[in-house]
């Protein structure tokens, strides 16, 4: 009897290592996907500021043309393109012209 419960332990004690080793197995392996997933989430936080930074730009340039619009539409703007794209002048305006050597 005796000689059974020796045995017995050390069928037990094989086992346990066993389950250790599958343990460690599925520690390492999980550890790894956490890595991977962690540089996948890095990534895209990176990305995801960017494409923030793109908006911010975009939105500006968006206001900046709303702007030109509305000054295009103007008198004011029909002016100076008549003055510096066709010469045109006010009545009354004198023109100096300087001549190119």
């Amino acid at each position: 009897m005796a000689r059974n419960r020796v045995e017995y332990k050390k069928n037990n004690s094989r086992g346990g290592g066993s389950v250790l080793l599958i343990l460690a197995l599925m520690l390492l392996i999980v550890g790894i996907h956490s890595f991977g997933l962690w540089k996948k989430q890095t990534a895209l936080t990176e990305q995801r500021e960017q494409l923030a930074a793109q908006i911010e730009a975009e939105q500006k340039r968006t206001e900046e043309l709303s702007q030109l619009r509305k000054y295009v539409k103007t008198d004011s703007y029909a002016q100076e393109i008549a003055q510096d794209k066709l010469g045109l002048v006010h009545e009354g305006e004198i023109v100096f012209e300087i001549e190119k050597k």
